[in-house]
């Protein structure tokens, strides 16, 4: 079987984001790196991580998780990826964090157990699914930091695929969604604009793996020789490859009734 048939056979959204955590980010300790910007914009505008009990819903290999827990009091970190829940834990021992809780389940079928005083979620796919934001509001009290896109995620490696198999990619507008949602609730929101250029570097086998994984989502199953010739434009002098991606997102942020 191809690189590519393998990731096209990977139809089950569990298998696909297993296969993609060994690409997606990781906790990193920079304090101007992205995930630290997006958490201190959060606390300039109220929200008290220090001493909470937090619920990081689709905490992936833990990149916020690990920052909150080294502030909060304890934090419950769920997500349906095995494999992203793998690094996670790897990661936690290795700062020797033991306040962290652990749930391996979707979040349609999670049973929570207690009260928290902040939910935490971070590009969650499961809160475009029916009764995915219905039961981010159920937790009764909690304020609820929300993160999703704002329209625009353009990543120059991601462009010259679309240009070559024609398909049409998705719409980056959570954000959208999300505020129609509250407002049809009478949940009044307060959303902060975060935006710029994300620069990642890989491996010429990371960033062949990030790629199939991408166009497995959407069907195509590229040439291979012509995939790795197209990849070849992104290498730096150093050896690593380079993806360069602008993209707009919006923190929401509210309190449950």
């Amino acid at each position: 079987m191809s690189d590519a048939s393998r990731w096209i056979q990977a139809k089950d959204a569990q298998v696909f984001w297993d296969r993609k955590a060994k690409t997606f980010p990781r906790y990193s300790p920079e304090q101007d790196n992205y995930e630290a910007r997006v958490l201190a914009l959060a606390a300039a505008n109220g929200v008290v991580w220090r001493g909470a009990r937090i619920l990081d819903v689709g905490c992936g290999t833990g990149m916020y998780t690990l920052r909150l827990a080294q502030e909060a009091r304890e934090v419950t970190a769920l997500d349906f990826s095995e494999a992203m829940l793998d690094f996670l834990r790897e990661d936690s021992k290795k700062l020797n964090l033991k306040n962290i809780e652990i749930i391996y389940s979707d979040w349609r079928s999670a049973k929570l157990v207690g009260d928290y005083d902040i939910i935490f979620c971070s590009m969650c796919p499961a809160m475009g699914l029916e009764g995915g934001l219905d039961k981010l509001i159920a937790q009764k009290k909690a304020q609820v930091v929300y993160i999703g896109w704002n329209g625009l995620y353009r990543s120059d490696v991601l462009e010259g695929l679309v240009t070559r198999y024609a398909y049409t990619p998705k719409k980056f507008d959570s954000v959208a969604r999300t505020k129609e949602f509250l407002t049809a609730k009478g949940l009044e929101f307060l959303a902060l604009p975060i935006e710029g250029t994300w620069r990642v570097n890989y491996s010429q086998e990371s960033l062949l793996d990030s790629v199939l994984a991408n166009l497995s989502d959407y069907g195509v199953e590229p040439q291979m020789d012509w995939l790795n010739e197209y990849l070849e434009q992104f290498r730096r002098p150093d050896g690593q490859y380079l993806e360069t991606t602008d993209y707009k997102i919006q923190a929401l942020l509210w309190r449950n009734p």
